[in-house]
């Protein structure tokens, strides 16, 4: 690790989150709970909401460059399948009949058990890319660091609208997670917040304003592209059944650079009426 980069503290709170996830969904399904709700303590989808963290904190660790996710970004996904590991062999060994992490063809059956834990082994190196990526997103925004809050939550949003819906989850209920609404909502927090990070004038807004509008469609084009690798999740994001899967998820792309620049402008409209009312309003106390 680089000197000046405070890994251990940037890592442990992730850590921690994983290795108890793992565990305590271990416990509650061992003790009886339903899958039907355990399933929603997923370690992939905490894996992946901790990477948009990191990549948010990132600079406030002393992390400057991209190429220094990629050495932690893989450590903690290595983190994360080892403890889905241990739980597969806890499982196993012990033939816990309620838990999902072995299935009954584990038990006592060393060579499917070997196969089984080496396919989590060989899912190290695509996670891993997808942790870098989602990483990478609030990282690249540093630069514009009121920016970056709002995209990562725009994020965390999309990811968890997915899983819900993946799950199963009525529509309705899990359009509850709407990231539409979260990024229009974004235009007050920038103009109520602009100026503490010196941004004072409308114009200003402007670019950060966009950058939130092109990372907000940016998530969305991920889920759809993981709508893809996964048909079995069904989603609104993406219906892979309809074929001309790449020109679609291309045309997706293209549409949603312009939605995000079109969004943008909206956000920075709503943030320029709040900052200047804002600004009115303290002249007047």
């Amino acid at each position: 690790m680089s000197e000046g980069t405070d890994h251990e503290g940037w890592l442990r709170r992730p850590k921690t989150l994983l290795a108890v996830l793992v565990v305590a969904r271990l416990v509650l399904e061992t003790a009886g709970a339903a899958h039907t709700w355990t399933r929603y303590l997923s370690s992939t989808v905490a894996l992946f909401l901790a990477a948009i963290y990191l990549g948010a904190v990132a600079p406030l660790r002393g992390v400057t460059r991209f190429t220094k996710l990629i050495l932690p970004a893989v450590f903690l996904t290595v983190w994360t399948a080892g403890w889905v590991i241990f739980a597969i062999l806890v499982s196993a060994l012990l033939q816990l009949q309620g838990s999902h992490f072995a299935s009954p063809d584990d038990y006592g059956n060393w060579p499917h058990l070997r196969q089984h834990i080496l396919g989590h082994v060989g899912a190290i190196g695509i996670y891993s890319a997808v942790v870098v990526i989602l990483m990478a997103v609030p990282f690249l925004l540093r630069r514009w660091p009121v920016a970056v809050g709002p995209a990562a939550v725009l994020g965390a949003l999309v990811i968890t609208r997915y899983w819900v819906e993946a799950m199963g989850a009525d529509p309705a209920r899990a359009s509850a997670w709407s990231s539409t609404l979260a990024m229009l909502l974004c235009g007050f927090y920038l103009g109520g917040v602009g100026q503490c990070f010196g941004l004072k004038l409308g114009g200003q807004l402007l670019i950060p304003s966009i950058l939130i509008g092109w990372a907000w469609r940016f998530w969305v084009f991920l889920a759809a592209v993981l709508s893809v690798v996964a048909p079995f999740y069904k989603t609104h994001f993406f219906d892979p059944s309809g074929g001309r899967v790449a020109v679609r998820l291309a045309e997706s792309l293209g549409v949603g650079v312009l939605e995000g620049f079109v969004y943008g402008v909206v956000v920075w409209g709503i943030a320029v009426w709040i900052s200047h009312t804002a600004r009115r309003t303290a002249l007047e106390v």
